[in-house]
C-alpha cells in the first residue's frame, strides 16, 4: 500500500472514531431506529426518536401480558380449561364433545406430560365406554376468528402464524420428522411426529443432495387444504429436522387427536369428526350507548355462554395466568398470546378479538399513554399493522414495576445469558448477564428489545428499542442493539 493510501486509511479510522464518540448511536446508520431509556421514576435518561411509532415485533406482547395481569382473577378464572360432554343422540350411539376454554397448553402424545388429551380418553374409559358416535370439537367460547388482522399468508403454513381457537392442542401443529436417505437421489424420509396416519396428506418432492450441498428444504401448504408438499434437497448426512405445520382449524385438530386417543385404547369410534365454531356477532362489536357516558369506550358487547347439551364426563383444569404469561414472554409463543388477548376480552365482553384489543387500549390509555403512540392489531406482534413509541413502551414497563404483580411480570422475561428464553445467548459474559430482562421482537425487517436492565450504578432502567426498515439482505440488527445498550448500562 503506498503512503497516499496509508494517509487515507488512517484518516478515514479516525474520522470514524470522532464520529462514534460524538455520536453513540452512528453503528445504525442507515437504519430507522427508535430508542427510550428511563428509570423508574420516569426521567428521560437517552432518547432517539422516542415518539415516533414503529413496528414493535413480539415487543408488542408486552401489552397484551401487563393488561392482563392488571385484570388478575377475572383472566385466571379461566374455569376448566378443557371438558368432555357426552350426548345421546337417537343412533343410540353416545356422542363426545370436546369442549375449550381458552386454555392453549393441552397437549397429545407420547411428548406430553401433563394437560393431556390422552388423560380425558383414560377417563372415557374408566367411565365404561366402549363405543361412541361422532367426536365434535367445541370452541365457541371464542368468536370464530382463526387468524388476526395483518398476518402474512406466508406465515399461516408454519408454527408462528397457525390458527386461533379456544379449543388447541399441541399448540395447533401438526409435527412431521424429515430426514435425508443414506443414497444420494433418493427422496428424504419422512414420519409422523404425533399419530399415524397424519393429519395432513404428505406429497413428498424433497430428495437427498451431495453432503456439500446447501440445505434447500421447502414446505408449500394451502389454506383450507389438509395436504402439503415438501420439495427441493436435504444435504445427505444432515441432522433431522422437525416441520411444525400450522393448521387452519384447531377445533377439528383437537377432535381428531382425541380420536386417536380413545382408538389406541380399544373405543370404537364409528362416527365423525364435527366442530362447532360461533361466527362473529353484533353482540361482539361495541354496542349503540349514551355518548355523554365517561365509561363508553370501555364497552364491547355482551358475555354470553355457549349453549351446552348433555352431561359432563370429565374436565380438566385450565393453566394458570402466570404460566401462561411466562411462555408468552420467554418463548415468544404467538398463539399463547392470541389466546390471551382473547380471554381478556372474554373477561370484559364477549371473547372476540375486538374487545380484547379494546381492553389494551383502555389499559395503555389509563397508564397515560397518548392513543397517537400505539395502534394494536393483535396480541402477538406477528401483524404489521401493529404500532408503538419507544416512549409508549418504557411507560408500560414503568407501570409494570410499580404494580402489586410486578415481580410476575419482571420473572416473565427472559434473562441475557440465562438457561432458557429467547435471550439465553445474548449478553452472556458481558457487564448485563444476569442483569437484562427484556422481550425480544423480531420480523423481516424489524428488530426489537424492551424491558429492564440494572446500570452500573446498580439502578434499575427501562428500555425500549426498535429497529424497522432494515432491508432483507442486512445482517440482523441484533448485535448493534446489544453493544448499544451495554455502553448506555455503562454511562448510567
Amino acid at each position: 500500500m503506498g503512503s497516499l493510501a496509508v494517509l487515507i486509511a488512517l484518516f478515514s479510522l479516525t474520522a470514524y472514531s470522532d464520529r462514534k464518540t460524538s455520536d453513540p448511536y452512528a453503528a445504525f446508520e442507515g437504519l430507522r431506529f427508535g430508542l427510550s431509556v428511563t428509570d423508574l421514576e420516569g426521567n428521560v435518561l437517552e432518547a432517539h426518536r422516542a415518539d415516533e411509532r414503529f413496528v414493535p415485533a413480539s415487543t408488542a406482547k408486552l401489552f397484551v401480558t401487563s393488561a392482563a395481569l392488571s385484570r388478575g382473577d377475572e383472566i385466571s378464572a379461566f374455569d376448566s380449561g378443557i371438558q368432555v360432554r357426552l350426548e345421546r343422540h337417537a343412533s343410540g350411539l353416545p356422542g363426545l364433545v370436546l369442549i375449550g376454554r381458552g386454555d392453549p397448553t393441552i397437549g397429545f402424545g407420547e411428548e406430553c406430560e401433563a394437560q393431556c388429551l390422552d388423560d380425558l380418553a383414560d377417563a372415557v374409559v374408566g367411565a365404561g365406554i366402549t363405543e361412541v358416535g361422532d367426536i365434535t370439537g367445541d370452541d365457541r367460547w371464542f368468536a370464530d376468528e382463526p387468524t388476526p388482522l395483518g398476518w402474512n399468508w406466508d406465515d399461516l403454513k408454519f408454527r408462528h402464524g397457525t390458527a386461533v381457537s379456544a379449543l388447541s392442542v399441541n399448540d395447533n401443529v401438526v409435527a412431521l420428522g424429515v430426514r435425508p436417505s443414506r443414497t444420494v437421489g433418493q427422496r428424504v424420509i419422512t414420519d409422523w411426529k404425533d399419530a399415524k396416519p397424519g393429519y395432513f396428506q404428505i406429497s413428498n418432492e424433497a430428495s437427498t443432495s451431495d453432503s456439500d450441498a446447501e440445505w434447500a428444504l421447502r414446505l408449500e401448504r394451502r389454506t383450507g387444504e389438509k395436504s402439503a408438499r415438501i420439495y427441493g434437497a436435504l444435504p445427505a448426512g444432515s441432522r433431522s429436522i422437525t416441520l411444525r405445520m400450522g393448521v387452519d382449524n384447531p377445533a377439528h385438530l383437537a377432535a381428531w387427536s382425541f380420536k386417536q386417543a380413545l382408538e389406541a385404547r380399544g373405543i370404537n369410534v364409528r362416527g365423525e369428526i364435527k366442530t362447532r365454531h360461533r361466527s362473529l356477532q353484533y353482540s361482539d362489536e361495541p354496542q349503540p350507548i349514551d355518548p355523554s357516558d365517561e365509561d363508553s369506550d370501555l364497552r364491547c358487547g355482551v358475555q354470553t355462554e355457549p349453549s351446552l347439551t348433555g352431561s359432563v364426563l370429565t374436565s380438566m383444569e385450565a393453566a394458570s395466568l402466570e404460566s401462561v404469561v411466562n411462555t408468552i414472554n420467554q418463548d415468544s409463543n404467538n398463539l399463547y398470546a392470541e389466546v390471551l388477548l382473547r380471554q381478556v376480552g372474554r373477561a370484559a365482553g364477549t371473547g372476540s378479538s375486538f374487545c380484547g384489543r379494546l381492553q389494551i387500549e383502555n389499559h395503555l390509555k389509563s397508564i397515560g399513554i397518548d392513543r397517537a403512540s400505539f395502534e394494536v392489531a393483535d396480541g402477538s406482534g406477528l401483524s404489521n399493522y401493529n404500532r408503538a413509541t419507544p416512549a409508549a413502551m418504557t411507560a408500560v414497563l414503568r407501570h409494570a414495576a410499580a404494580e402489586p404483580w410486578a415481580e410476575t411480570f419482571k420473572a416473565s422475561l427472559p434473562v441475557g445469558g440465562g438457561s432458557e428464553g429467547t435471550l439465553r445467548f445474548r449478553f452472556r459474559g458481558t457487564a448485563l448477564d444476569g442483569k437484562i430482562f427484556a422481550k425480544t421482537g423480531t420480523l423481516n425487517h424489524v428488530d426489537a428489545l424492551s424491558g429492564y436492565m440494572q446500570a452500573r450504578s446498580g439502578k434499575m432502567l427501562a428500555f425500549s428499542i426498535i429497529v424497522n426498515d432494515r432491508p432483507l439482505n442486512t445482517p440482523s440488527a441484533r448485535p448493534l442493539i446489544d453493544q448499544v445498550l451495554l455502553d448506555i448500562a455503562a454511562r448510567h
